[in-house]
């Protein structure tokens, strides 16, 4: 079959220009969230993409039935950083290479646990919604924009003010104990520097030395957890870290301390986080990632004052996508050119298909 008579199916959000490039390669065929907005389930997309040799996913789900049910699929793409919604073993199986975009929201995600951690030092989001939410305001005035604004202008000091009661911490000088020092793990540190922050790592697969060149100190859990002042989440999910920061490794944190996490809930045992919350074990947490998503409108984190919540949004930017947009098809005209992808999470079936 040539080249040119290639066909792809794609339900992910790939901007406009690498479509265009893909384009000029096969013959290409959109549907599901990067077009409508909404995931198609495994049999829908199994429908729509029955004919297709290259099928490219962002958030719809790949289960081995599927997989199976596609008899064209010599290729498969996902533009997220782990195909966690893919079956590898079921496409290793058929011998179908899966490429992917790893490191694709490393800068956005840091980024996001920075703005978290500032977010609870200096009681930003917080403040916010108070203020949004008609606290601490003054009598409405007929013209508003007719106000003096030439004399020493000073928000309400007296009683309860916004000051004293949302009075904050510097960075400098403070301890970040990261948990995790994988792609993002590390980039939270290197910023970290930049506020003069001091950083402990625990990273069971980071080697001193690589430690070292972030200027940061392996230590144990228990001892990240006990000199932390800022505690960031930045671990995968498996069987030995689902549910590691349970009651007793949150009671060993500084009761001035914040948990931050834009990796994943199911690090965290649910129940303990909010009883450290309610009983102020800690003295705050900011999520970005939930055990179930949406938030539940009764959930209790939604009751409490000492936590800030965002809609998992740490890697909601456009550079990401335009990032995963290259990287992924970057690797599909390496493979219809017969060439190595670079970012190939089954490498062992390389050997035994070496072109298409």
């Amino acid at each position: 079959m040539q080249r040119g008579k290639r066909t792809a199916f794609i339900t992910s959000d790939i901007t406009p220009e690498h479509l265009d490039r893909l384009a000029r390669h096969c013959q290409v065929r959109r549907g599901g969230w990067g077009l409508t907005g909404t995931r198609l389930t495994p049999e829908e997309l199994a429908q729509a993409a029955y004919e297709a040799e290259i099928l490219i996913v962002g958030y719809e789900k790949l289960p081995e039935r599927i997989i199976a049910a596609l008899p064209n699929l010599r290729l498969i793409g996902c533009t997220r950083s782990t195909p966690v919604n893919i079956d590898l073993p079921a496409a290793t199986a058929r011998r179908i290479p899966v490429v992917h975009a790893p490191g694709r929201n490393t800068q956005t995600a840091a980024e996001f646990t920075l703005g978290l951690i500032l977010a609870e030092a200096h009681r930003i989001a917080r403040s916010h919604h108070a203020l949004r939410s008609g606290r601490y305001l003054g009598d409405p005035i007929t013209e508003p924009n007719a106000a003096d604004h030439t004399g020493d202008v000073i928000w309400q000091l007296d009683g309860k003010s916004p000051f004293k009661v949302f009075q904050g911490v510097e960075l400098a000088g403070k301890t970040l104990g990261i948990i995790g020092l994988g792609r993002i793990g590390t980039r939270v540190a290197q910023l970290a520097r930049a506020f003069d922050m001091r950083t402990l790592a625990f990273s069971p697969y980071t080697s001193s030395e690589q430690a070292a060149a972030l200027k940061t100190t392996l230590v144990g859990l228990e001892d990240l957890l006990q000199q932390a002042d800022f505690v960031s989440l930045h671990a995968r999910v498996t069987r030995e870290t689902r549910g590691m920061l349970g009651e007793r490794e949150l009671s060993l944190m500084r009761r001035t301390a914040y948990l931050i996490c834009v990796s994943r809930a199911a690090l965290i045992d649910q129940a303990a986080l909010i009883r450290a919350l309610m009983e102020g074990w800690i003295a705050g947490a900011a999520l970005d990632v939930y055990w179930v998503e949406p938030l539940p409108a009764n959930h209790p984190l939604l009751a409490l004052e000492n936590v800030t919540l965002t809609p998992h949004l740490a890697g909601a930017t456009r550079e990401v996508k335009e990032r995963h947009s290259q990287m992924v098809v970057d690797d599909v005209i390496a493979w219809l050119d017969g060439c190595l992808p670079a970012h190939l999470a089954n490498p062992e079936v390389w050997d035994e298909l070496k072109r298409p």
